[in-house]
């Protein structure tokens, strides 16, 4: 069974600007298509967090003295249209308010129709989600059975509600039918839930990515104001103009012409830009950020232990919750994930991001953490002896947990992980007591 609206076999980032055909051969012409298909993933990967899906890391499986138990999977859904409040559109007829074009790499706006649709999943991101149900299985496929398939929720979003049922549909391919998971719940994004961000006091990271977008916007507005003259282009336009590229690309399957418009030092701040907002929307920078995602967490720490939720947040006790199952995968927005990764204590690095001045160094980027299908895996192993060091010493069974986002090994030092990246069940659960507490108070000061 193929997903819904999905072409299989396609790759969106085989459709980059320069990407090679195939159709060449010789050594020279090989050497050339490697590097025109290295920097056409590196183009990519500046799109934060409307990259399309990328491994951050390699998988490494557990120490061979350990063996998973349980898996719970966090996953964003796959590529979409842009958000109908996203206004791609009439930055679009700001620049096409010119009356001359100068530049010829502008020409393709004189016949040029906009065409995006709003909100909903688009073929490759309905792939995508197909195809990260059959990694799961093929990783994860010995701990489920006829009778413990894999428990599926879902925030009500359409998109995040298809992205659910292509990973179904994946998993089951994987299988060979033989395992046909569904989505089991789909929960309301109406009111407040442990798959969607809220908390309508704090702030959405706006003051801060304008700051950004304040620094690099203007050079970027003058050089089209002469190129398209007449244009009514203004700072707010540029990062919807430079949107437009991986939106367009990745829904036509084709490169976009509004890539050519900026250079690799623009889409550079365009990177910035969406570090930016999320790292003071929901991330470390919004004092009310964090706590956005403790209702996860503490679901989370109710699988892991077998206990029943301790939130007084986001959990809805109406809802099927049920423990005792081996596979678990909720799917849900980008900005919950940055939540709960900042609720857990993950990418939490000593300095902040600076919203005026970019840091090229910094381990906070969005395309990384949560571009379309980004997936946060925390497993729980059942581990003999240490389990950490030596592998062939024997002793006890002891039970750990390890957590891999866009399958990139954590280091989580906050509950004593070595390299390996294990920390023992009971450290980790110590170690979430801001979760624990429901945020300290903080959940109050989203609504009072």
């Amino acid at each position: 069974m193929v997903p819904e609206n999905v072409n299989v076999g396609q790759r969106a980032w085989r459709k980059l600007p320069g990407m090679p055909t195939g159709d060449k051969c010789g050594f020279i012409e090989l050497i050339r298509d490697a590097l025109v298909l290295y920097l056409a993933e590196k183009i990519q990967r500046q799109w934060g967090q409307y990259s399309p899906y990328f491994p951050a890391g390699k998988y490494i499986p557990p120490p061979s003295s350990c063996s998973i138990t349980q898996v719970n999977i966090l996953q964003r859904h796959g590529a979409r249209y842009p958000n109908g409040d996203d206004d791609y559109d009439v930055a679009v007829k700001h620049l096409l308010a010119a009356d001359e074009f100068r530049d010829s790499n502008l020409y393709f706006l004189r016949d040029y129709e906009y065409q995006l649709k709003q909100d909903v999943l688009i073929p490759f991101g309905a792939e995508q989600s197909f195809e990260a149900g059959e990694i799961a299985y093929r990783r994860y496929g010995h701990l489920v059975s006829e009778h413990n398939l894999p428990f599926i929720r879902a925030a009500s979003k359409p998109r995040v509600v298809s992205t659910a049922g292509n990973w179904t549909v994946g998993f089951a391919a994987a299988s060979t039918h033989h395992y046909n998971p569904s989505v089991n719940v789909i929960i309301s994004e109406e009111k407040n839930n442990t798959l969607n961000n809220d908390c309508p006091n704090a702030d959405d990271g706006t003051k801060e990515k304008n700051q950004w977008l304040d620094v690099f916007a203007p050079s970027i507005v003058k050089r089209l104001k002469h190129a398209a003259k007449g244009a009514k282009i203004k700072t707010e336009d540029i990062h919807r103009l430079l949107a437009l590229c991986p939106f367009e690309t990745i829904a036509f399957e084709q490169p976009s012409p509004f890539c050519g418009l900026f250079t690799d030092e623009e889409f550079n701040a365009m990177e910035y830009y969406g570090d930016v907002e999320k790292y003071y929307k929901t991330g470390y920078g919004n004092s009310l950020g964090p706590v956005q995602g403790v209702g996860y967490v503490n679901e989370l720490i109710s699988r892991l232990t077998g206990r029943p939720v301790q939130d007084s947040t986001q959990h809805d006790p109406s809802l099927s919750f049920p423990l005792g199952r081996t596979l678990y995968a909720d799917f849900t927005h980008e900005n919950l994930m940055v939540a709960v990764f900042s609720a857990m204590g993950l990418f939490n690095f000593s300095e902040g991001l600076n919203p005026k001045k970019m840091d090229e160094n910094r381990g906070w980027v969005a395309s990384r953490m949560v571009p379309f299908s980004a997936r946060m895996v925390v497993e729980r192993l059942a581990c003999y002896g240490s389990g950490t060091e030596d592998e062939d010493e024997e002793g006890e069974e002891e039970e750990y947990v390890r957590v891999l986002v866009n399958d990139e090994l954590q280091p989580m030092e906050f509950c004593g992980a070595g390299k390996d990246g294990l920390c023992t069940l009971d450290g980790f659960v110590q170690s979430q007591e801001y979760a624990r507490r429901s945020g300290n108070g903080d959940f109050e000061k989203c609504y009072n």
